[in-house]
């Protein structure tokens, strides 16, 4: 019986061509052979560069989205400072501006920040003399005429010799910025604008520009319709960027080691237009501004581009069109040129040296190549992690399963304080800072172990004792048994943009002059107080303060009188009440108050007349004929008004009835429900219903005999 391997063996026999074909057989295959690597080799170089270029290219794209935020969020600081006044002065707006450009990198490429006065039709005159009057004696509309939208930019800072070109500029004449801004004025949203050219720009090194817009409001009620908003539209806080310094900027915060080998386009829309050139950094495309090919665009048309990783990116309700390209002088993608010449050279020999040799010895040749290659490749491949593990700007740790350190790269020591040496056989808490509890740290690791990976921010204590912010993220790696065996945690400090980011809200939601809240945060603390309230029964307070004298303060002394007299009045309102309370500007010379764990009308009163008792004496900073009075407006949730909007309404009608008696002493009013009559009550205070009707406000004079 023969064996099953004899047949085999056999089989194999009577499949060999004759011994003189042999050679060129194997010589055949080994040609085979070497065009194969050397096709797969190119296949894995352009798979390869498209992969870094994709990364790249999600790199940048991440940066300007970062970069567009943090304006966004300068535009609504800027409408918080307009929805927090009725009139903005132009120190005002200068001052505004400077609180936030104070080492703040990331203004890189911004040309300038402004407000633009919707022109009502009609008025352009009024509005030309009316901005004169305020300091700007050669203020006029540009272009002049008449036209269905009209707009002037009337502060723009910083306020350079590049920004005084643009002032007065109507930028409602020109269609680009035209579409910007109605779009933002109908949706309520920021918008950026296409391409265009600034008025700044001279003939000395242009750029293509682009705006920013963010629609300012008049009041703050809801909206009903879109209408709505364009009837009470006041004007646009806006951002002039120059693309050239922007897109620079923002590439320069790029870590990625691939970025100074890469060629960067940035395109307005979704297609590659010549005319909708934004940016390029290798001089791969030329900008065109032919009218003809702008009506009837074509896409750029370049041999150099057809490698090029496109990215759309979506920014501020517009689109931009990102793209990347390695250059010949890119990374060379692990010398896969050498290697391709490597390859077929020795391939051509093999197979020639094979074709004398036996099948044997060709098979064992081959197959010791074959080793040895991998074993090269995995070689490299080790010093490559080991170089990415100790370059990358991230913060590494790894820790065995119970949580000791085995190893971290420089950027944890950076971050941390502490060396490989120091970290090495320390446990993972080494970090821990003391500000979260125990069930924090129980929740990360039962997510880690239960779903294998856990991210997100915590609070640790450097080496040198500070307490600083970090962005975690921690993998669980397993083995061909699904069993835990290393830890992995990638580390960021973030610490600068948490502040930042707190700065940031600190502006939107206090007033820059007295530093007190601003309306918006007013409104914020009181919803959270009167829900606090609700569940422990108790009552919710405000006094609402308007000062008595004021305008004939700021006629006679000035501006600058009343802006120190103001912030008088905001100490000396804040040290009248607890720090549980808040205090805060509601604009002009009126203050609000919120009183927590609010104590009954007669309290209430009796702290109404405290806080204009302090107000009356004399400032001593200020000149000696600088006095003032007060009237207040008392309301109490439950007794008044149901909600924050109506317990603030009673209040402030309540102060109005306070200040019915032109030139008597300031009195105290506070609020009645509304199916409780009108009680007058002079010295302790006037009782007004919380709604009050104008028969009321207006009737007979009050009781003059109290006390």
């Amino acid at each position: 019986m023969v064996s099953p391997s004899l047949r085999l063996k056999r089989l194999w026999q009577r499949c060999l061509p004759a011994p003189r074909l042999l050679p060129w057989v194997v010589l055949i295959a080994g040609f085979l052979i070497t065009s194969l690597a050397v096709v797969n080799q190119q296949r894995y170089t352009r798979i390869e560069r498209e992969r870094l270029q994709r990364v790249l290219a999600d790199d940048i794209s991440a940066a300007l989205r970062a970069r567009l935020a943090t304006n966004q969020a300068i535009l609504a600081a800027v409408v918080g400072l307009f929805g927090a006044s009725e009139d903005v002065t132009e120190a005002e707006f200068a001052r505004f501006y400077r609180s936030f450009t104070v080492n703040n990198a990331n203004l890189a490429g911004i040309q300038g920040v402004g407000y633009t006065a919707r022109i009502p039709p009609g008025e352009v005159e009024v509005f030309e003399q009316r901005i004169q009057r305020q300091g700007q004696p050669d203020f006029r509309i540009q272009p002049p005429g008449r036209r269905r939208l009209m707009s002037a930019i009337v502060y723009l800072e910083p306020a350079d010799w590049r920004n005084e070109r643009a002032m007065g500029f109507d930028m409602a004449s020109e269609p680009t910025r035209r579409r910007a801004m109605e779009q933002a004025a109908f949706s309520g949203d920021a918008v950026l604008s296409g391409p265009l050219r600034l008025r700044q720009e001279t003939d000395d090194y242009p750029q293509v520009g682009a705006l920013l817009y963010a629609p300012i409001y008049a009041g703050d009620q809801e909206f009903r319709s879109p209408d709505e908003r364009w009837q009470r539209l006041r004007g646009w806080a806006y951002i002039t960027m120059r693309m050239g310094d922007l897109v620079a900027s923002v590439l320069d915060t790029v870590t990625n080691p691939d970025r100074s080998d890469a060629a960067v386009l940035l395109f307005d829309g979704d297609r590659p237009l010549p005319q909708k050139l934004l940016f390029e950094s290798h001089g791969l495309v030329s900008r065109s501004d032919d009218p003809v090919s702008a009506e009837t665009p074509a896409p750029v048309s370049n041999d150099r581009l057809q490698a090029t990783t496109w990215v759309p990116l979506r920014l501020a309700n517009h689109s931009w069109l990102l793209g990347v390209r390695f250059e010949q002088s890119g990374p060379d993608l692990g010398g896969a040129g050498r290697d391709l010449l490597l390859s077929a050279l020795l391939g051509v020999c093999l197979s020639a040296l094979a074709a004398l040799l036996t099948a044997r010895l060709v098979a064992n040749h081959l197959a010791l190549r074959h080793g040895l290659e991998r074993e090269a490749q995995a070689a490299r491949e080790r010093a490559l992690a080991a170089a990415v593990f100790e370059t990358t700007p991230v913060g590494i740790v790894v820790t065995d399963p119970n949580g000791m350190i085995l190893r971290v790269n420089q950027a944890f020591t950076g971050i941390s304080g502490y060396s490989q040496l120091e970290a090495r056989g320390h446990k993972a808490n080494l970090l821990r800072s003391g500000r979260h509890d125990n069930a924090f740290y129980e929740d990360m690791w039962t997510s880690i172990v239960q779903r294998g990976h856990w991210s997100g921010e915590i609070w640790n204590r450097h080496r040198n004792g500070t307490i600083r912010r970090h962005e975690l993220n921690i993998t669980a790696v397993l083995d061909g048994q699904e069993q835990i065996v290393y830890f992995v945690g990638l580390l960021w400090d973030v610490s600068e943009r948490y502040a930042q980011e707190r700065r940031m809200r600190h502006l939107a939601t206090h007033d820059p002059l007295t530093g007190l809240a601003n309306r918006t945060l007013l409104m914020e603390e009181l919803q959270r107080a009167l829900a606090l309230a609700r569940r422990r029964r108790e009552g919710v307070a405000v006094l609402f303060v308007d000062l008595n004298g004021f305008k004939a303060v700021n006629d006679r002394h000035g501006h600058s009188i009343g802006d120190a007299l103001l912030k008088g009045v905001a100490q000396r309102l804040q040290r009248q009440v607890r720090a549980s309370d808040l205090v805060c500007r509601q604009g002009g010379d009126e203050f609000v108050l919120m009183i927590s764990e609010a104590p009954d009308d007669g309290c209430l009163r009796d702290l109404a007349i405290k806080l204009i008792n302090c107000l009356e004496p004399p400032y001593p900073d200020l000149p000696g004929d600088v006095r003032i009075s007060a009237s207040v407006g008392v309301a109490r949730w439950p007794d008044h008004a149901e909600d924050a909007d109506g317990l603030l309404n009673a209040a402030d009608n309540a102060m109005y009835a306070a200040k019915q008696r032109s030139g008597e002493p300031p009195a105290i009013a506070v609020a009645q429900p509304s199916n409780h009559p009108a009680v007058a009550v002079r010295g302790t205070g006037i009782q007004v219903d919380a709604d009050p009707s104008p028969e009321r406000l207006d009737g007979p004079p009050l009781d003059e005999s109290g006390p």
